[in-house]
């Protein structure tokens, strides 16, 4: 089952317990994020199994740990499909990819301009 790009609740709680510092956090991820699409796509064009296995690893990583479960969920799909070896990516699983990341977004500079 699909989960929603960024879980509200756990988020909530992250905030609650790391307070101010969560901030650093989330300016890190507003940065990195969009690279990291971007290098996925420039992998999947390129043909670069390894670059797509580990920038979508770390996307991975990074989305778990701040309650971005469906796009961790949506990184993992495609890490998985960089680990075979292959780039080959259904439309369907980079355009979820490419939404969940733009929600994210969202979702966080909704948060730090708050």
């Amino acid at each position: 089952m699909s989960q929603k790009a960024m879980d509200a609740s756990a988020f909530s709680e992250m905030k609650e317990l790391m307070g101010d510092s969560l901030n650093e956090i989330i300016s890190l991820c507003l940065q990195s994020l969009p690279e990291q699409l971007s290098a996925i796509e420039a992998a999947i064009d390129t043909d670069n199994a390894e670059t797509l296995f580990n920038v979508s690893h770390k996307m991975k990583s990074a989305s778990g740990s701040i309650g971005a479960f469906g796009l961790a969920e949506k990184a993992e799909t495609l890490e998985l499909i960089g680990r075979d070896g292959s780039t080959q990516v259904p439309d369907q699983a980079i355009n979820e990819l490419r939404d969940a990341t733009e929600q994210v977004i969202v979702f966080l500079n909704t948060e730090i301009n708050s």
